[in-house]
């Protein structure tokens, strides 16, 4: 499987999709959405991915992964979680800057997104050779970054929630509906926090259904960046052979 099929890449270019499909299907039956504030509270969350899908060959898909995030500030730290065995034996072993073809580590590396005014940032951390890489727009997408900071910040783009069919609140969670002829989105926002809780795309046929599932994790005491200090820097395009 490529960089640019992964679960992880897939589902961040659809969560980019969502929004953007939520945006469009609704232009006209609302007022334009206002800006979303700038700052967010600070998170720690677990991401729970899920799909499921019924292919025309009959044969049922279906899966599951988990991403750790940190929001602080302005930047966000995304991370695969990993069994301890198979963290174990995906440790990279390489012996020259090119070695085993090292553009493949990251694929699934810790991912950076920071915002600077009106410019979005991304790196990617390789571990095993303590370089923190700089990814150029054109390679962003093959790290996992599907181009919507609102998406990577929010979970989904706050915009969107204006043009969405709002359903009621519970305590500190509104529920959203967008609906179309072979789609429906379903939003758990969380006023406070300000995140989407959960997002569940499905079609109306239930041959497929795609859901995100934030669970909320205590703040870590220093963000992961933070714990960065003496790693060396480098380009996404020195990663290719």
């Amino acid at each position: 499987m490529s960089a640019e099929q992964t679960p992880g890449v897939l589902w961040r270019r659809a969560a980019a999709l969502l929004a953007g499909a939520a945006l469009s299907a609704a232009a006209h039956a609302a007022p334009a959405a206002k800006s979303a504030p700038e700052l967010a509270p600070d998170l720690s969350l677990r991401l729970v991915h899920t799909s499921f899908s019924i292919g025309a060959d009959g044969v049922t898909r279906e899966s599951r992964y988990s991403d750790r995030m940190v929001r602080r500030g302005t930047v966000v730290w995304l991370e695969r979680e990993l069994p301890p065995a198979l963290a174990e034996h995906a440790a990279p072993q390489h012996s020259g800057p090119h070695a085993g073809h090292a553009h493949e580590e990251a694929n699934g590396a810790p991912l950076i997104v920071r915002r600077v005014g009106d410019e979005v940032q991304v790196q990617i951390v390789l571990r095993e050779r303590k370089r923190v890489i700089d990814v150029e727009p054109a390679h962003q997408g093959n790290v996992g970054y599907g181009g919507s900071w609102p998406t990577a910040y929010w979970l989904i783009d706050p915009g969107a929630l204006v043009r969405m069919e709002r359903l009621g609140r519970q305590g500190d969670v509104e529920r959203y509906r967008l609906r179309s002829a072979e789609r429906v989105v379903l939003v758990d926002w969380d006023v406070r926090g300000q995140y989407a809780r959960r997002i569940q795309q499905r079609d109306v046929h239930g041959l497929s259904r795609q859901e995100l599932v934030a669970e909320k994790l205590p703040l870590p005491a220093r963000a992961p960046w933070e714990a960065l200090d003496g790693y060396g820097r480098g380009d996404y395009s020195d990663l290719l052979d």
